[in-house]
């Protein structure tokens, strides 16, 4: 029998993993989301709620002492929105890490870099220009 190769069409059409309910091996239903999330959005989730509970104590404690329940309420809010905006904007067209990465690379190149470009060679600045006295 031939087998049948499937194609992903995910990745040709540059589209995200969704995820809409998950479940057990056996097949029970854990949770179930009322609209596909993406899987980069539980990603970004975790990664900021992680670093929020590891470095993040030295504000919210004292703010937990201050408003006795905001901090609390930031730990689930700061990693929501901030996932929702990395899934939500692609900026001039690019997934958000994609923009970030040529940004950083020309933030090095051209405004941390301060010698000129001539010829496709780096050069130091001509700080100033002396002309001569010609008689024509």
């Amino acid at each position: 029998m031939n087998e049948e190769r499937l194609y992903d069409y995910s990745k040709g059409l540059n589209a995200p993993y969704w995820i809409q309910e998950i479940k057990t091996k056996k097949g029970t239903r854990l949770w179930y989301f009322a609209t596909p999330m993406q899987l980069s959005f539980f990603i970004v989730f975790i990664i900021v709620f992680v670093v929020m509970l590891l470095f993040g104590g030295f504000i919210f404690v004292p703010l937990a002492k201050i408003t006795h329940s905001i901090s609390l309420l930031l730990y689930w809010y700061l990693p929501y929105k901030l996932a929702k905006f990395y899934t939500e904007y692609e900026p001039h067209g690019k997934k958000m890490h994609v923009f970030i990465g040529d940004y950083l690379i020309y933030f090095w190149d051209f405004k941390l870099n301060k010698k000129a470009i001539y010829h496709e060679d780096r050069i130091e600045p001509v700080e100033e220009i002396v002309f001569e006295k010609t008689n024509l």
